[in-house]
C-alpha cells in the first residue's frame, strides 16, 4: 500500500489527485439524479434516456479531440480549473433546470467541460510526479475514476433518499469549488516544448492537430494499445447494457441484478488496487492487458453459456464471475494509461489522449444498438458468448505481434518505449 501511494508524497500530484477525485466523483454523483429526474419525476419515454446517453457521449467524439489542440497549447492547471469552474455554474444550474431540452443542453455542456478536462489531466499527471513513480500515479489515477463509478452512483441515491433530489447538485458544486482552488493553487503545468511552439506565430491548427495523429501512426505500440482498446470497448458495449437481460437469464432477480453490477463494480476497485501493488506489468505492460483480455473473454464466455441455460450452478457463483470481470477489466486500462503516458511527448500528451477517449466512445455509442438488434435475433446468451469469444480471439492475435517486438523496455532522455 505504502508503494501505491508514493506519489501523493510530492505536493503537486497529491493537489492534482485531490482534485481529480472530486471531479471524478462529480462525474458519477448527479448520473442517479439526472437519470431519476427524466425517468421518475417527468415520466419521459425511453427515447429522451437514448438522447441523454447521446447528449453525454457526444462530446467525447466531437469535441475532445478538437479542442485537444488547444489544451495542450495552454497551461494544463488552467483548463482544468476553467472546466471545474463552468462544472460549479451547471451544478447550480440543474437544481433549477426546467424541462428536457434544457436538460439536455446542461449535460452537453457538462460533457464538453469533462472531454476538456480529462486531456489536460493527463498531461498534468506527467508533469506532477517523478518518472520513478509514474505508474503509481497512473494506476491511483485509475483507481479514483473505477472508485467514483462505483461510489458516485451509490451516494448520490443516498442523498436522493435523504435529503431530497436536489442534494447531488449541491454537494458537487461543492466538491468542485474546492477542487478548483486547488487546480488554482497548482504552479502552471506548462511542457516547455508547448511554451516554445505557442510562440510560433505561423503555426497552423491543423498542422498542431495532425500531429498527434501522425505521433500515433508513427508509435506502433501506442497505435497498438489504442486500436486494441477501442475494440475491446465496443465488443463490451455490444451486451454492457444487456447485462438486465443476462442476469434474468442466469437466475436473478431485482435486487440480484443490483449485486451482480455492484459486485462488477467492486472488483474493478479490487483489480486496480491488485494492480497497483504488482508493478511487475510495468515491463511487459502489452503483453499483461493481452493476458487480460483473454481471460476477461474466457470469463464472458463462461457468462454467456449460462445466460444461455446450458449450464446451472449457485447463483454465487455468477457473483464471483461478475467481481472477476471487473477485477479484470480494470486490470487492462491501467497498463493501457501507462503506455499513454510513457509513449507520448508531453506537449502531444492532450491530444493523443483525447483520440484515445475518442475512439473509445464513439465505440460505446455505436455499439449498444449493434447488440440490442443481435440480442433480439440471437439471444442475450448467445451475444454475450460471442462478444466473449471475440475478446479471446482479440487477445490470441495479439500474442505473437507482441513477442515479435521482443518485449523489451528502453528508458533514453526521459522517453519509454515499452511493449
Amino acid at each position: 500500500m505504502k508503494q501505491l501511494i508514493t506519489p501523493l508524497s510530492e505536493r503537486p500530484y497529491r493537489k492534482l489527485f485531490t482534485a481529480q477525485v472530486l471531479s471524478d466523483l462529480g462525474n458519477w454523483l448527479d448520473f442517479t439524479a439526472i437519470f431519476a429526474l427524466v425517468v421518475y419525476a417527468w415520466e419521459l419515454s425511453e427515447i429522451w434516456v437514448a438522447a441523454l446517453s447521446i447528449s453525454i457521449g457526444l462530446p467525447w467524439v466531437v469535441v475532445g479531440p478538437f479542442a485537444s489542440v488547444f489544451v495542450d497549447r495552454l497551461s494544463r492547471n488552467k483548463v482544468m480549473y476553467i472546466c471545474t469552474g463552468i462544472r460549479i455554474a451547471i451544478a447550480i444550474s440543474l437544481i433549477f433546470v426546467p424541462n428536457i431540452y434544457f436538460l439536455l443542453f446542461l449535460v452537453l455542456l457538462k460533457s464538453t467541460c469533462g472531454a476538456i478536462f480529462d486531456p489536460a489531466k493527463q498531461g498534468a499527471i506527467r508533469l506532477t510526479v517523478s518518472e520513478e513513480n509514474l505508474a503509481q500515479a497512473v494506476t491511483l489515477s485509475q483507481l479514483s475514476v473505477n472508485s467514483m463509478k462505483v461510489i458516485g452512483p451509490a451516494l448520490g441515491g443516498a442523498l436522493i433518499a435523504t435529503f431530497g433530489p436536489n442534494s447531488p447538485f449541491i454537494v458537487i458544486a461543492f466538491g468542485f469549488t474546492i477542487a478548483t482552488l486547488l487546480l488554482i493553487g497548482l504552479p502552471s503545468l506548462k511542457s516547455e516544448s508547448t511554451e516554445t511552439n505557442t510562440n510560433k506565430t505561423n503555426r497552423k491548427f491543423w498542422n498542431e492537430f495532425k500531429e498527434g495523429l501522425s505521433h500515433i501512426n508513427r508509435n506502433f505500440v501506442l497505435k497498438l494499445a489504442i486500436i486494441g482498446t477501442a475494440i475491446v470497448m465496443f465488443i463490451i458495449f455490444l451486451y454492457d447494457g444487456l447485462l438486465v437481460y443476462l442476469s434474468q437469464n442466469l437466475g436473478f432477480d431485482e435486487a440480484g441484478f443490483g449485486l451482480m453490477v455492484s459486485a462488477i463494480g467492486l472488483g474493478s476497485v479490487v483489480g486496480s488496487l491488485t494492480v497497483g501493488f504488482i508493478q511487475v506489468w510495468k515491463k511487459h505492460p502489452l503483453l499483461f492487458m493481452s493476458s487480460t483480455i483473454i481471460f476477461s473473454g474466457s470469463t464472458v464466455i463462461l457468462m454467456g453459456i449460462g445466460g444461455m441455460r446450458l449450464v446451472e450452478v449457485p447463483l454465487l457463483l455468477w457473483l464471483v464471475f461478475a467481481f472477476i470481470l471487473g477485477a479484470v477489466g480494470a486490470g487492462a486500462t491501467i497498463p493501457f494509461g501507462y503506455i499513454l503516458q510513457v509513449q507520448t511527448p508531453s506537449q502531444l500528451i492532450g491530444r493523443v489522449s483525447s483520440v484515445t477517449q475518442s475512439s473509445q466512445t464513439f465505440a460505446m455509442l455505436i455499439a449498444p444498438a449493434i447488440g440490442a438488434v443481435l440480442a433480439e435475433t440471437i439471444g442475450v446468451g448467445l451475444l454475450v458468448a460471442i462478444a466473449g469469444s471475440m475478446t479471446v480471439f482479440l487477445g490470441l492475435i495479439g500474442l505473437p505481434i507482441i513477442f515479435k517486438l521482443k518485449q523489451k523496455v528502453i528508458v533514453k532522455e526521459n522517453q519509454v518505449e515499452s511493449v
